[in-house]
């Protein structure tokens, strides 16, 4: 079979970071992350490194039944499937793993800049930054355009994505 299938998880979380977050985006998620299986165990982003101090940041390895995700029983997530062939897949997988090799931490000045629609270049990322950078490579092009997109909710305006799931994760676990 030469057809995958990748996930766009946008979550919120309802921490005091997020809650912020989601106050200047205005949307209803705050944190993205992208996930090569459907139950969600293999997810990767960007974000906090201790749960009390979202200030220092790092590259993640995340999954929906642990950390932030299952501290608030009313936490919420959204799930976005997109297929790709095995050969956008495999470049997924390679470029995730480069940018966990090679980055240089978490984008807090980026984040907040972002608001301002102000791109700062460097090898630190956000979640959302983070996510773009990934999908956008030459050779995975879903996205073909220069990274103007900075909010979770921005990131699955590609009409290539399906929504699979809404609403509390716990509820996700569980069918999962």
């Amino acid at each position: 079979m030469n057809e995958k299938k990748i996930y766009i998880v946008l979550t919120q979380t309802y921490t005091t970071i997020a809650r912020i977050i989601k106050s200047i985006t205005k949307d209803k998620y705050s944190h993205a992350s992208i996930s090569l299986d459907i139950k969600c165990n293999n997810m990767y982003s960007f974000g906090r490194k201790y749960i009390y101090f979202p200030f220092y940041g790092i590259f993640l390895k995340e999954d929906l039944r642990k950390g932030l995700f299952i501290r608030n029983k009313n936490a919420l997530v959204v799930i976005y499937e997109i297929k790709v062939t095995k050969k956008q897949y495999n470049k997924i997988k390679d470029k995730i793993k480069e940018i966990e090799l090679n980055n240089k931490g978490y984008n807090i000045i980026g984040l907040l800049l972002a608001h301002f629609r102000v791109k700062l270049h460097r090898r630190k990322y956000y979640c959302s930054e983070f996510v773009y950078k990934v999908l956008s490579n030459k050779e995975i092009e879903i996205y073909n355009k220069e990274n103007t997109l900075f909010k979770p909710e921005e990131l699955i305006t590609n009409n290539r994505f399906v929504k699979i799931f809404e609403g509390k994760i716990r509820d996700y676990i569980a069918i999962c």
